[in-house]
């Protein structure tokens, strides 16, 4: 097994956002317009290099864009990053996946999103990377782009060994495809990390504590391992066999939440990673405490995102985060 982490398949897109006040009513809004590089797949994958320690980890992107100025805009921010974009296709016939963020005085955010490219992954695309894949220390992958490349990216995955982490970010909607994902997808997967709305579409338990956080655990570990889920300003829970933690939310000044989750994800999963190595043992065999630690980064790298605005631009680098973390007086933790 590798050290790189891989994000298969991965969405791309360009956000076009507009700041104001609300959007309540029959009338003429005034608004500030800003343009951000975004998509969940690379969203995470800027993340998880950017918390890398000194930026030394290979983090690659499997995905497409179209053959646009977005397209190469967005490609330009990922390869200056130093996100590996060697298996992000350019498609032709298709425009750049297109996100418009509706972001409002309190900090909350509505989100329309057009797939474009996005759509366009196959199973072709992921075998093209297999190689890569197959070698990775960790497959993260999210539900923006065709399950049957998701299927195939896990499926590569469980056969080569590779632990592999699940954003279910959009659960599908029509019974065929949301069996087709409890049934074909779930069982490969390592760790699955929804938001509150996910695990409500997931498992049919609204969380609006600590008690209905773990009853939704719970609920989800009866299909994969290890269940993080994320609950906004109120932190995450971790959650493998008999073990959980509550890690809490930070005192932070929240302008803009758009990107927090997927800023928690990639640095999830890259702090995971560098769990693994420090630890010199499969998943499995990992000490439940290190997964708590790998939480507790996140929870940092998502409170410095939302007190900026934009998507990739309000992503946080390691020397950042490291610096909110030794600053305990932060923390408002509650033991498990």
């Amino acid at each position: 097994m590798g050290s790189h982490l891989v994000i298969a398949p991965g969405s791309i897109n360009v956000d076009l956002i507009l700041k104001t006040e609300s959007l309540k009513g029959p009338k003429t809004f005034r608004g500030t317009y800003s343009e951000s590089q975004g998509g969940k797949g690379s969203n995470q994958a800027i993340a998880a290099k950017r918390s890398a320690a000194r930026g030394h980890r290979a983090v690659h992107l499997v995905g497409c864009v179209g053959d646009d100025a977005w397209g190469a805009e967005s490609l330009k921010i990922l390869n200056q990053t130093g996100v590996g974009t060697a298996h992000v296709r350019v498609d032709e016939s298709v425009r750049t996946g297109l996100v418009m963020e509706y972001l409002y005085g309190d900090g909350e955010v509505t989100i329309a999103l057009d797939l474009g490219a996005n759509a366009h992954v196959c199973p072709d695309d992921i075998d093209t990377a297999g190689q890569l894949i197959d070698s990775a220390a960790l497959l993260l992958t999210q539900i923006e782009n065709p399950l049957a490349a998701l299927e195939n990216a896990v499926t590569r995955a469980a056969d080569a060994g590779v632990p592999a982490m699940l954003d279910p970010s959009v659960v599908p909607e029509s019974d065929t495809e949301r069996q087709h994902l409890f049934d074909a997808i779930l069982p490969r997967l390592d760790i699955i990390a929804p938001n509150r709305s996910e695990a409500l579409a997931l498992t049919g338990v609204e969380i609006i504590d600590d008690e209905t956080a773990l009853a939704a655990a719970t609920a989800l570990r009866q299909h994969v391992g290890i269940v993080l889920i994320t609950r906004g300003a109120d932190g995450a829970l971790i959650a493998r066999d008999d073990d959980h933690h509550f890690v809490r939310g930070l005192f932070v000044d929240a302008i803009d939440g758009g990107a927090a989750g997927d800023t928690f994800r990639g640095a999830w999963a890259l702090a995971l990673v560098e769990q693994l190595e420090q630890a010199a043992c499969p998943l499995a065999e990992l000490p439940f405490e290190a997964l708590v630690a790998a939480t507790r980064f996140a929870n940092a790298a998502a409170a410095l995102c939302v007190t900026r605005v934009g998507a990739a631009p309000a992503i946080p680098h390691r020397a950042d985060i490291d610096v909110l973390l030794s600053d305990s007086a932060q923390f408002r933790e509650a033991a498990s």
